[in-house]
């Protein structure tokens, strides 16, 4: 049981029913070990603000001034990439192939034995990044940003929305099914040849998409939004709980879990959702 002050999380990574982690504004990993979470005890102090591994023993948690922790299956150490902007967000493909992005347009990429920088092409935040594999990653973030990575560099692609739309989660089953989600509602889906906007029902935040197949798909945001795709349209989700979510991952359709302020974390197994808090 948690004690004390809950802190907002701001992701989450399912590896299995009986181990998830969450990492949020205390800079603590919590790890749920299928009943009840524990918090993981390093020196930093720094607000974590993404996680993400391959597997159990390559975890990699980030945040504010380029604080990067790795758990290797026994221990959180930090690690020095000889940067210090503040990081959003991790994502990869293996332990050999890891980028850490951020603010300022800030990369960061891991070829299995060094860090070395990546241009994106733009000095706005990144939030988003998802792929099928290293020569194809989609990256979205601040004031509209799109870029595309070809295992070799990034390339600016056609502006999607407008600059004063903020794209925060990018998502997709293959490359001809992506869909984005940002600021004001925003969703956009890519079916191989165009992206087009998608009617969300809302003016809300979206602050991460994920799914479980391509008409079965989550996305989530501020004041408590919870949304649903069915393979034909959005619909809004009654929320358990009332607070900002400002992550969604899952391991398939009865696995799904959502993140948020002041500790959350809500399951759907396929029937309900319940609560998982710390």
């Amino acid at each position: 049981m948690f004690i004390g002050e809950k802190p907002d999380l701001l992701d989450i990574i399912p590896f299995r029913k009986d181990s998830i982690y969450v990492v949020g504004k205390d800079g603590v990993p919590q790890h749920w070990d299928g009943q009840e979470w524990l918090p993981v005890r390093t020196e930093n102090t720094n607000p974590l603000m993404g996680i993400w591994g391959p597997h159990e023993k390559c975890i990699y948690a980030v945040g504010i001034g380029g604080i990067v922790l790795f758990y290797n299956g026994k221990e959180w150490k930090q690690i020095d990439t000889g940067s210090y902007d503040s990081l959003n967000a991790a994502y990869g493909f293996d332990e050999n192939n890891i980028f850490l992005y951020g603010v300022g347009g800030r990369m960061l990429y891991w070829n299995g034995e060094k860090w070395d920088y990546r241009e994106p092409n733009t000095i706005h935040d990144l939030f988003g990044m998802w792929g099928m594999d290293i020569s194809h990653i989609h990256t979205v973030g601040g004031e509209g940003i799109y870029r595309f990575y070809d295992g070799k560099e990034f390339h600016r692609r056609e502006d999607l929305t407008d600059e004063q739309i903020s794209l925060f989660g990018v998502w997709g089953t293959h490359g001809d099914n992506i869909y984005i989600c940002g600021s004001h509602g925003t969703i956009l889906n890519y079916d191989g040849t165009d992206w087009n906007p998608m009617e969300s029902g809302t003016e809300e935040y979206l602050l991460s998409i994920w799914g479980a197949s391509a008409n079965d798909i989550y996305a989530v945001g501020d004041n408590a939004t919870m949304l649903h795709y069915d393979g034909k349209k959005w619909s809004p989700i009654k929320p358990i709980k009332d607070e900002y979510f400002t992550k969604v991952k899952g391991l398939g359709p009865d696995q799904v879990y959502v993140a948020g302020e002041n500790g959350t974390v809500i399951k759907y197994d396929g029937e309900k959702w319940s609560d998982m808090s710390l």
